[in-house]
C-alpha cells in the first residue's frame, strides 16, 4: 500500500535528500567533464582568430618584400622600447582613452590596410585574442596570468603588436653577417626553405628559445594551451601552429651557413623591455 500523508491520505511527492544529492552529484560530474572540452573549444577559436590574422600580416610583408627587396627596419628614437622586431607594423594608442589607431610609420602598415582612422576596426589585426603579455614561467598554462610588462599590459597594449618578428632578419649584425645592423636583402634568404624560415609568430618563440642562462628563460607566453607554442607565419606565408621548445619544423638562421642556436642557446634580440619584479631582462 502507498504511503499516505497525515493530512489527506495522498502520496507524497518530491525529491529525498539522497536523490537530491545524487542529482548533485551527476550535475557536477557532468560540469567536471564539459569544463575542459569548453576551455578547448575557446582556445582553438582564439588559436584560428589569431591565425588568421597572421595571414593577413602574411599578405602585406610579400608585397612590401616584393617592392622593396629586403626586409624593414623601423627604430624611432622616441620609442626606445619598440625594436624593429615589434613595430614592423601595428597600432599607437591615442588620447586619454588609449584608443588604437593604426600607426603610419611602421612599414608593412600601409601595404594591409588604409584605414588610419582612431579605433579601426583594422586594429584588431594586431591584436591575437589570447595575448596576456609577458608573465613569470611556471603554474599551469590553462590559468590566467599577470603580465610583468609595465601596468600589467599584454604586448598589444604596450608595444602596440601582439606578434613578434624574427630579428635574424631585420639586423644583419644579429644574424651575424656583418657589423652594419642593416635589414637583410631577400636575395640572401634565398637557401633556406621559406615554409620553415620563421618570419612572425606569437612571441613565446622568443621565450622557448632565448639562452637557458638569461633571465628571459624565467618569462613566458604561452597564451595558448599547449606550452612554448603558438602560431608562426613562415617566409612563404603560410601559418602553423608550431612547439618552439622542440626546434623541429623551424628556422631562425636566414642562411645554411650561419649557426643556429640550439633551442636554449643564446641569441640576441630586442629584450621585452619590462621592468619584472625590479629586474630587466638581459638584452
Amino acid at each position: 500500500m502507498e504511503a499516505m500523508s497525515a493530512a489527506g491520505g495522498k502520496a507524497q511527492s518530491g525529491f529525498t535528500l539522497l536523490e537530491l544529492a545524487v542529482s548533485t552529484l551527476i550535475i557536477a560530474i557532468l560540469v567536471g567533464l564539459l569544463a575542459p572540452m569548453l576551455i578547448l573549444a575557446r582556445d582553438v577559436s582564439k588559436r584560428t582568430i589569431c591565425s588568421a590574422n597572421l595571414k593577413q600580416i602574411g599578405v602585406g610583408w610579400m608585397l612590401y618584400l616584393g617592392d622593396n627587396d629586403q626586409f624593414p627596419q623601423y627604430t624611432n628614437p622616441d620609442e626606445q622600447e619598440l625594436g624593429p622586431d615589434w613595430a614592423y607594423a601595428g597600432v599607437r594608442f591615442v588620447g586619454e582613452e588609449n584608443k588604437p589607431v593604426i600607426d603610419a610609420l611602421r612599414p608593412i602598415n600601409s601595404y594591409i590596410i588604409e584605414d588610419y582612422t582612431v579605433d579601426s576596426r583594422f586594429s584588431q589585426l594586431f591584436h591575437c585574442p589570447s595575448d596576456e603579455g609577458i608573465y613569470e614561467r611556471g603554474g599551469p598554462v590553462r590559468q590566467s596570468h599577470m603580465s610583468v610588462l609595465p601596468d600589467q599590459k599584454t604586448c598589444y597594449e604596450f608595444y602596440g603588436n601582439s606578434y613578434k618578428a624574427n630579428p635574424y632578419l631585420l639586423d644583419s649584425t644579429v644574424a651575424g653577417i656583418d657589423n652594419l645592423a642593416r635589414p637583410l636583402r631577400v636575395v640572401e634568404v634565398e637557401h633556406v626553405g621559406p615554409e620553415r624560415l620563421l618570419l612572425v609568430a606569437d612571441p613565446v618563440w622568443y621565450f622557448a628559445t632565448v639562452d637557458g642562462d638569461s633571465p628571459d628563460r624565467d618569462l613566458d607566453a604561452s597564451w595558448h594551451i599547449d606550452r612554448n607554442s603558438g602560431n608562426m607565419l613562415a617566409l612563404d606565408g603560410s601559418v602553423r601552429f608550431m612547439d618552439f621548445s622542440s626546434g623541429r619544423g623551424f628556422t631562425l638562421m636566414p642562411r645554411p651557413d650561419l649557426n643556429q642556436p640550439p633551442t636554449g642557446q643564446s641569441h640576441r634580440s630586442s629584450p621585452p623591455h619590462h621592468q619584472p619584479s625590479g629586474r630587466r631582462p638581459s638584452s
